[in-house]
């Protein structure tokens, strides 16, 4: 098979490109480095009837062991960029993103800055795209507007009221965002200092951060946390295969070294049922499954 760009090779191990550090290879994996590469590469798998998945920064995903059948995409080295680009006396910063920066790059250009608020994004693992679809600590508030791909190809602006933003959702048809425009308050570089100081602080006491993980498994339900139920219902340090819940989180799954997918979404099922029957609650992932299963 003949693709527009040489940005697209076959059999690219997922594992390599997510946080639990599991996942099969892809049966085609493309790394655009433009919108217009991006463009052409979709429109041909839309040609070829080819399903799309994508895949960030690889955190709150979760890859089938046997690998991805059709494409995958993953935003290449130009969509790392950020420029802000309102006047310096501007009570508010404007800032442009491309999807695939850091958001960890960006909670660094925040304290340097003086770009308020972005304290609820210290330690957010992952890129700025991503925490968009997620709606991740609630980054929608800031957001204007964003570019778009659809599968098709279709390049479209969609502005923050057409978003829909709640928690730990947006209202986005399928589709890649390339570049999110951003608004925070501006505020002495040394006070968005300390408070992602000390963000970075808590984030790093309270969390599971030596070991691979996609971050919390579970949404928090209406009123409580998440974390706190399977606490409750016993369950830290349960273990299937090599995915275990947190000792440190118990909303954390992390990988021991040789966990598979399947070791994942059985814990995460025996956590489901735990909690329904101790508690009556239905735990819904937060954990996304990419691609489609490649049986054997």
């Amino acid at each position: 098979m003949t693709w527009p760009h040489d940005c697209t090779r076959p059999l690219e191990r997922l594992a390599n490109h997510t946080s639990f550090r599991i996942g099969g290879p892809a049966e085609w994996f493309a790394e655009p480095s433009s919108v217009d590469e991006l463009v052409e590469v979709l429109r041909e798998a839309a040609r070829l009837g080819i399903p799309v998945s994508v895949v960030g920064g690889g955190t709150n995903t979760l890859a089938p062991d046997r690998g991805v059948h059709g494409l995958v995409v993953h935003l290449g080295r130009g969509f790392r960029t950020i420029d802000e680009v309102s006047p310096a006396d501007a009570p508010t910063a404007h800032v442009v993103c491309g999807a695939a920066l850091l958001t960890q790059r960006l909670v660094y250009l925040a304290a340097k800055s003086g770009w308020g608020e972005l304290e609820t994004l210290a330690g957010l693992p992952g890129q700025v795209g991503g925490a968009v679809v997620m709606n991740a600590q609630g980054i929608g508030r800031f957001v204007q507007r964003i570019t778009i791909v659809s599968f098709d190809g279709t390049v479209r602006r969609l502005t923050r009221e057409q978003l829909r933003f709640s928690y730990r959702y947006t209202a986005l048809d399928p589709g890649i965002i390339t570049d999110v425009t951003l608004a925070f308050p501006k505020v002495e570089p040394s006070e968005a200092y300390e408070r992602i100081r000390k963000a970075f602080s808590y984030r790093n006491s309270s969390q599971e951060l030596r070991l691979p993980s996609a971050g919390c498994a579970f949404k928090n339900p209406p009123g409580t946390g998440a974390g706190r139920l399977i606490d409750q219902a016993g369950l830290k340090g349960a273990r299937i295969g090599d995915a275990q819940v947190s000792q440190r989180h118990a909303n954390f799954i992390v990988n021991l070294g040789q966990a598979t997918c399947d070791d994942v979404l059985s814990l995460m099922e025996h956590i489901q049922r735990r909690v329904r029957q101790e508690f009556g609650v239905v735990l819904e992932p937060e954990v996304r499954m990419i691609g489609e299963r490649v049986e054997l």
